[in-house]
């Protein structure tokens, strides 16, 4: 047995060695994003001491390795630091102090440490950005790293219908359902065992799908036949997470995709179309929006919509009490208490006792104060920018703006799931903008001296003219 197991151990490290050089950091990021995913703690974890070992943390130390593989062959590619950058690292380091000032160890039974809450929601994403920061990117990393997210999308889409469905014997992995585990049993929450994760995985992949097929495959019929395939499948699984906040996110990339793939009348036709169609559906099913049927009853779905209200209140007072520095990451559910006994309003603030907290704005100046409000601010409007410089930038190719398109979509879907949920939670939110972003600027750095270069290029030589025009001595007298 002891001969067996050292061969396998022999083979894996070498699959391993190929893997490191063959592979590089993007489609790496991509394979990560599926198996945090899809092979969570509830699919498989080790216990070693203090430390669970799961699927996605392996993958990360794989990467980090890859990291060591590409310094020593030269495969690390220094760009310099930008504004985006240091105000990133500026928004971290301030998020870190705010943390090692506070208690890190679980404060409320039921909620994730204060150190796991940091690790996942914030510094494995920071790191992915990191990597991709300073790795090669072109087009021949990113094609693989597409079809990794589409196939990944198809099997999200269809497991969705088969969950609604109910067909338990065909669901992989079975934890889907047990409805013992996680949340939102009775949508469709997908391996992550949460509905809004679960969307998030979706309206990117549908985002990936559309955009990417357009900019590197826009003759391919092959391509175009996927886009027609998947793009239902994809769509239908979006519907079926029962998440307003996830149908929001479908909605916006569609928007952006019709401003940055679209051009001319056809442009204005369908946002005009557009606009028509969500009018006239805002008048028909607009109020059955704010209580439908769920996994619960749909007066629980309309209690859900009100206790936005709740979460806003106390988290303005918590706020106006503590404005400057906050009262420290993952603190909301320890010192919301006192306020939640508040009845000098009407509003019931009681429905939110136990809940975590629900929009991840109010919870960034609770947490962190207006400093750290101001930090994410800079970190917003920065990448901002670098995103539009790269989608302005004829000079690039069409994969590098391929990924600012991509960006604008990735970040406009989390923006909304940050005004209604707690999106640091896992690893998932932020590891898919931090991809999106790592891209972009490395993209941005990369061919931002070429736009400079071709418009110089494009100014023609005009020569000084004289007055002098040949013939005027001749045109002159003809004329006098």
């Amino acid at each position: 047995m002891l001969f067996v197991g050292c061969l396998m151990a022999l083979a894996a490290g070498v699959w391993f060695v190929l893997a490191l050089r063959y592979n590089d950091m993007v489609v790496g990021s991509a394979i990560f994003l599926t198996v945090t995913s899809t092979f969570t703690s509830d699919f498989f974890a080790v216990q070693t001491g203090s430390v669970t070992l799961t699927l996605d943390r392996v993958w990360i130390v794989c990467l980090m390795l890859q990291l060591v593989y590409n310094i020593k062959f030269g495969r690390f590619v220094s760009r310099p630091l930008q504004t985006s950058d240091i105000c990133l690292a500026a928004f971290l380091g301030w998020l870190i102090i705010r943390t090692l000032m506070e208690p890190l160890g679980e404060q409320v039974k039921g909620q994730p440490s204060t150190v796991m809450h940091l690790l996942n929601g914030y510094l494995i994403p920071a790191l992915l950005y990191w990597l991709i920061r300073f790795s090669r990117v072109d087009e021949k990393s990113i094609k693989p790293a597409v079809v990794i997210l589409l196939i990944f999308g198809v099997y999200l889409g269809v497991t969705a219908v088969l969950e609604i469905a109910k067909m338990w014997s065909l669901v992989f992995p079975k934890h889907i359902g047990d409805p013992t585990i996680g949340i939102h049993f009775g949508r469709a929450r997908g391996p992550m065992i949460q509905s809004v994760r679960l969307g998030i995985c979706l309206n990117l992949c549908l985002a990936v799908l559309w955009t990417c097929v357009w900019w590197l495959n826009p003759k391919s019929k092959w391509a175009w036949g996927a886009v027609i395939a998947i793009s239902p499948i994809l769509l239908l699984g979006i519907l079926l997470t029962y998440t307003r906040s996830i149908w929001m996110g479908a909605g916006a990339i569609i928007i952006i995709s019709m401003l940055t793939l679209l051009q001319g009348k056809v442009r204005a036709m369908a946002l005009g179309g557009l606009f028509v169609s969500t009018v006239v559906a805002g008048l028909i099913v607009g109020p059955s929006l704010v209580a439908f049927k769920r996994e619960y009853s749909e007066a629980e779905t309309r209690e859900s919509t009100y206790m936005r209200a709740a979460f806003a209140y106390v988290s303005w007072q918590m706020f106006f009490d503590r404005p400057i520095i906050g009262f420290g990451f993952n603190q909301f559910q320890v010192y919301n208490r006192p306020y939640l006994d508040d009845r000098t309003t009407n509003i019931r603030l009681e429905s939110i006792r136990g809940y975590v907290h629900h929009n991840s704005y109010a919870s960034i100046l609770v947490d962190l104060g207006l400093i750290g409000g101001v930090l994410y601010s800079m970190v917003v409007i920065a990448f901002g920018r670098t995103t539009f410089e790269l989608w302005r930038n004829q000079a690039a190719p069409r994969w590098a703006r391929a990924t600012a398109s991509l960006t604008f979509s990735i970040a406009a879907v989390h923006a909304i799931q940050m005004a209604f949920h707690e999106v640091s939670f896992s690893t998932i939110e932020y590891s898919v903008v931090a991809i999106a972003l790592g891209l972009c600027q490395a993209c941005r750095d990369d061919f931002q001296g070429a736009s400079l270069s071709v418009a110089k290029a494009r100014v023609p030589y005009r020569p000084m003219q004289s007055h002098y025009q040949p013939g005027y001595e001749a045109r002159s007298h003809a004329q006098g």
